[in-house]
This record gives structure tokens, sequence and C-alpha cells, in this order.
């Protein structure tokens, strides 16, 4: 059986509309605290920062922010992405359950890959009932927040079959380049033509990855 293997945020899921508020939530804090100057960021500014790990994020964005902050601040972003959610405000991209329904139809296997903590998976599994779709759902914090082409090995001793990497991200195209396994890149997601470059396939929306 033919594994697919998909990267959440900005593959399936469409992000920005709770990561935005949430991480402007965590920058006000920080103005307010003396850390940061008073300003709004962009949809745009954001979305540079999806589907990093926590600590890369707050390593490019604030280096020189100390230690403590950077956990508090990607606590306050963690825990208001969990209130939009539970609010209602996720939205994952047009045609997304047609296709992952049509995919399993067919027989192929469904994995799901995540830069993001247990407590984030597991709210929108249970919302958007993700167990429907796929037969394992992992995140980065379950490994240690481990570099996602090293956690695939691992998953390619729990699955028989070969891997097809599904992602939007240089990390998704990197799974794919260190493992010797073809790739489809999401171009509608959150990383640029420049890092889907290696993907043997570039989709312009979800549909096209039939």
């Amino acid at each position: 059986m033919v594994n697919l293997l998909f990267d959440y945020d900005g593959t399936l899921h469409d992000s920005l509309q709770i990561y935005a508020p949430a991480f402007q939530a965590a920058y006000d804090r920080l103005t307010e605290l003396g850390c940061a100057e008073p300003r709004r960021w962009s949809a745009d500014e954001v979305r540079q920062w999806i589907g990093l790990t926590p600590e890369d994020m707050w390593d490019r964005f604030m280096p020189d922010l100390p230690t403590e902050e950077k956990r508090a601040s990607g606590t306050l972003i963690g825990s208001r992405m969990l209130e939009l959610i539970q609010g209602g405000r996720a939205r994952l991209y047009p045609d997304v359950p047609e296709v992952l329904t049509a995919l399993k139809q067919r027989d192929f296997r469904l994995l799901l890959l995540s830069n993001c903590p247990v407590s984030y998976l597991e709210a929108h599994a249970k919302y958007f009932q993700l167990d429907r779709y796929f037969q394992g759902l992992y995140c980065g914090e379950a490994f240690g927040y481990r570099p996602k082409y090293e956690i695939c090995r691992e998953l390619q001793t729990w699955y028989d079959g070969p891997f097809l990497v599904i992602g939007d991200r240089r990390q998704d195209m990197e799974i794919a380049r260190r493992n010797g396994l073809g790739a489809i890149g999401c171009l509608y997601g959150y990383g640029s033509p420049e890092e889907l470059a290696e993907a043997g396939f570039l989709a312009a929306s979800p549909r096209p990855i039939l």
C-alpha cells in the first residue's frame, strides 16, 4: 500500500485564520512588557513562520528575546489558537475533505506529520474528525521536535510500502530529498516557489493532488 504523508498547516489547513490573530496577541503582550515596539502585523508578514517549530520561529523572529519570554509567547500563541479552534475559526482549504475521502477510497494509506504541539493536533483531530481520513496522526512535539525527515524515517519502519510526501514548506521537501521519496509541492500554502523547486509535481490547489 502506498503511504501519503501529508503536512497539515498550509497543506490541508488554512492556518492563517487562527495563527495571525494568535501571533498578534503574543506580540501585543511583548509590547506591554517593553520587549517590542507597538505595531500591527499583516497576514502576509506572519505567514512566513507557519510550518516552523516554535523554537525555530522565535529564533528567526526575535533571536535576542530571553528564552523564558520565547516560551511564554509560544505558549500564549498555542492557547489562543486552541480558543479560536474551539470557537469555530479554523478552516480547511476548499475541497480538502473531498480529496482526502477520494484518496482513502482509492486504497491509499493517509498519514499526517506536522511541526505542531500535541494539544494543537488533538484539537484539530477532534474538530475536523481527522480520524475519518488518516490512519496515523503525528506531531513534532511527540518526537521532541526532531527534524521531520528524521521522524519520517521512523514512520517508514512502522508502515509497509512506499511513501509520497505532500506539503508546502522546505521541511517537507527535505523529507523527500533526504529519504529518496517523491514529493508534491502545494503552491497554495505558505512556502515560496523556491522552497518547492524539488517537488516532482506542483499543485495550485488541493484538487490536483488527486
